[in-house]
């Protein structure tokens, strides 16, 4: 198959924030006595939808408003935002992909605000057709809008290569029918995106490297 289409992840694959979303989190549950969660745990415990993940960490969601303890999330990682850099291989990948004419997508599970406001920040709003994010900031499942994206493409999903940094993004490519790539260096840890049968690289440059062949042209 030869793809003809990128779907980006961006947290993590394509924006280097693990740690800062990591100490985040680490910030509320310090809040409220439950320990301290430093980046490998972090990787080890991030799941989508993210209510989960506080759900089995002990917040008490019976008296916390959940959409209360979303805001607090997005407060936190917005605070410590400024140490927040793209991969080091992102921008090479990225052209690389468009000199070869491959059409670029984002399907994010950020909030569609600060995740436009990302993307033209770091300055690669250029390479992409789509930019597509969540209506809130509740983090939930992102396959509604990977299906959206195929609407908006009236493409095939085995032309579309989906590149991801976490167990959920394989989720999605498989529910909408993507094939998917993973990278280690984001939100997970390389032992739980193996545990998916998907390939895992250690950076975007090794897996552009295995994928070449198989892309645009």
């Amino acid at each position: 198959m030869v793809f003809r289409h990128i779907v980006w992840d961006w947290n993590g694959t394509l924006l280097d924030d693990a740690n800062v979303c990591a100490k985040a989190i680490d910030d509320m549950f310090k809040k409220r006595n439950l320990g301290e969660v430093t980046l490998g745990d972090y990787r080890e415990k991030i799941v989508f939808p993210v209510i989960n993940l506080y759900q089995v960490s002990g917040f008490d969601l019976e008296k916390e408003d959940y959409q209360v303890i979303c805001d607090e999330y997005i407060e936190n990682y917005l605070k410590h935002s400024a140490k927040i850099t793209l991969q080091k291989d992102s921008a090479f990948v990225l052209e690389e992909f468009r000199k070869k004419g491959l059409i670029q997508h984002i399907v994010s599970a950020s909030s569609s605000d600060i995740l436009k406001e990302q993307v033209s920040y770091y300055g690669v709003e250029p390479y992409f057709d789509h930019i597509l994010g969540q209506a809130d900031n509740r983090a939930d499942s992102k396959v509604n809008l990977a299906w959206q994206l195929i609407g908006l493409t009236g493409c095939r999903p085995e032309e579309m290569l989906f590149i991801g940094d976490t167990v959920h993004d394989h989720e999605v490519a498989n529910e909408v029918g993507f094939h998917c790539a993973l990278v280690s260096n984001g939100h997970c840890s390389e032992e739980r995106l193996a545990a998916t049968g998907a390939p895992v690289f250690a950076s975007l440059s090794e897996l552009y490297e295995h994928m070449k062949c198989k892309i645009g042209e």
